[in-house]
């Protein structure tokens, strides 16, 4: 745009001074001088064109490098775009399947939460049971030992009277013996006394028999 503005002044000047030459009487010197000055103004203006239109061109090809680099950036945006967008779903996803998998890690820790509080509650009542089974414990073998104390005192007795008794039923079995000699030397003598008495019947009764016989036969003698 600056390029063109630069002409339009030059011509500008070119027309101004062709109108001074037309209304002016001035000499063929001043003529020729003014044609070689606006001659080399023409060539200082082709010039400068021509360094414009070098300008330009090189403005163009650095417009062309920006608007090819301009593309290559819409197209890595466009590109960015798409892998964000792919990114964005692929996040989502995932933000889904972690808000699903907290949901559940929620839900399993509200869960141990209340099966931690149970526990707690119920090795608290275990603590108790614990404690109460150990005092029984403790009562239970203070039981065992004045038990056992007993029982040791008890059968230091049982054998001190077992002792007395054995003893005495040593001396009961001597007594026994002995009188059981008697009583068998007493049935012996019993037995022999019976005896005795058993055979004088016996021959009792057989003189008795015959005599008797000799009754009856004298009976029947005087009879006839």
């Amino acid at each position: 745009m600056s390029v063109d503005v630069d002409v339009i002044k030059d011509v500008s000047l070119d027309n101004d001074c062709n109108k001074t030459y037309d209304n002016s009487n001035l000499k063929t010197e001043d003529i020729e001088k003014k044609l070689k000055d606006a001659e080399q103004r023409e060539e200082a203006l082709i010039k400068r064109i021509t360094e414009k239109d070098k300008a330009l061109s090189k403005m163009n090809g650095v417009i062309e490098a920006y608007e090819k680099a301009i593309a290559e950036l819409i197209a890595e945006k466009e590109q960015l775009i798409q892998n964000y967008e792919k990114q964005l779903v692929e996040v989502k996803a995932d933000r889904d399947s972690y808000y699903h998998h907290l949901t559940s890690l929620e839900t399993t820790f509200s869960d141990l939460h209340v099966k931690y509080e149970k526990s707690k509650e119920m090795t608290c009542q275990l603590k108790g049971n614990e404690e109460a089974l150990l005092a029984e414990k403790r009562r239970t073998l203070e039981n065992l030992r004045l038990q056992e104390q007993r029982y040791e005192k008890m059968k230091s007795h049982a054998m001190q009277q077992l002792e007395i008794a054995n003893k005495k039923l040593e001396s009961l079995t001597k007594d026994h013996a002995i009188e059981t000699t008697k009583l068998k030397a007493l049935l012996k003598k019993q037995e022999i006394a019976h005896s005795s008495i058993t055979e004088q019947l016996m021959q009792k009764t057989k003189e008795n028999a015959e005599l008797m016989k000799i009754c009856d036969e004298l009976i029947s003698g005087q009879g006839s």
